[in-house]
């Protein structure tokens, strides 16, 4: 592959993951190479690597025939979701504690500061995977973050102090114990897994157009 080539196929990736994230490409859409290239500026080609790629890793869906597809969620997928996103940041914080510091693997933080409760505690527990330093534990944490991303996103609609929770979050920085961010990111978690079955209706009615 020639550098000019690698370069727009890894664009390609980090702009489809993004718009994962973001929600733009919702649960159960299908995508079409052409019309992301043309989005990102980019010829179809490495937009059809990248869908490949992303396929492999599990965020998309290759329907033979019929093109790729964001994976639907149902309520004991997105249960599932924040039941892994628990473990892995379960997983950072002891690693955290065992090692004097942790080395951030490829690709950067995310930028800037956060605007609202929902990417403030996307931003921190990104921050937390990496300065876990293990490059394992943040491939496989990438690819949860960008899957629980739509749902996120539906959060307002189901929880009213997501600001709140984000400053107490927050505040498990510097000096707070590993078992106490454990226990935050258990209540975190816990309330999104006994809301699961609420969160799905309002995912694929955004996902729809309705209203929510």
């Amino acid at each position: 592959m020639s550098p000019h080539r690698a370069d727009s196929f890894l664009q390609a990736l980090a702009g489809i993951r993004e718009r994962l994230r973001d929600g733009v490409f919702r649960p159960g859409e299908r995508i079409a190479a052409t019309e992301v290239a043309r989005l990102l500026g980019l010829s179809a080609t490495p937009v059809r690597e990248a869908l490949s790629q992303l396929s492999g890793e599990g965020l998309l869906e290759d329907r033979r025939g019929q093109g790729f597809f964001v994976r639907a969620l149902t309520g004991l997928d997105i249960a599932d979701l924040y039941r892994l996103s628990f473990a892995h940041l379960t997983i950072a914080a002891d690693v955290e504690r065992l090692n004097a510091k942790g080395i951030a693997p490829p690709g950067g933080r995310l930028p800037g500061i956060a605007m609202d409760p929902v990417r403030d505690v996307e931003r921190l527990f990104v921050d937390w995977v990496m300065e876990a330093g293990g490059q394992s534990l943040w491939m496989s944490y990438r690819s949860l973050f960008i899957k629980l991303g739509p749902v996120r996103r539906v959060e307002p609609m189901v929880f009213e102090d997501l600001a709140a929770e984000a400053a107490a979050l927050r505040g498990l920085g510097q000096g707070a114990t590993v078992e106490a961010r454990r226990q935050a990111l258990e209540v975190f978690h816990a309330r999104r897994i006994e809301q699961a079955d609420q969160l799905a209706p309002l995912l694929n009615r955004s996902r729809d157009g309705g209203e929510v």
